[in-house]
């Protein structure tokens, strides 16, 4: 069977989607990205897993990474880096 994956870059300019966990923790909402989503020709999708979610949800939403500003690093993720 022919290979329908999208890339983000290049191609027919269809962007990639992103599969999100969402875990609930006192009160706060984390999303963690567990892999990314792919749109087939036929409107179905292909999905690439990287982790599994703890509660069996998944959420697909559109990869909007490159909109985003990128957040600054926290002194943690800074010394992170230097060691």
């Amino acid at each position: 069977m022919e290979n329908q994956q999208q890339s983000g870059k290049g191609g027919s300019g269809r962007r990639p989607w992103a599969a999100y966990n969402i875990v609930e923790r006192s009160g706060r909402h984390f999303w963690n990205r567990v892999g990314s989503a792919f749109q087939n020709q036929d409107g179905s999708m292909n999905i690439y897993l990287d982790a599994l979610p703890r509660d069996g949800k998944i959420q697909i939403r559109e990869d909007d990474r490159e909109r985003e500003p990128r957040k600054e690093r926290g002194a943690l993720a800074e010394e992170a880096v230097e060691a």
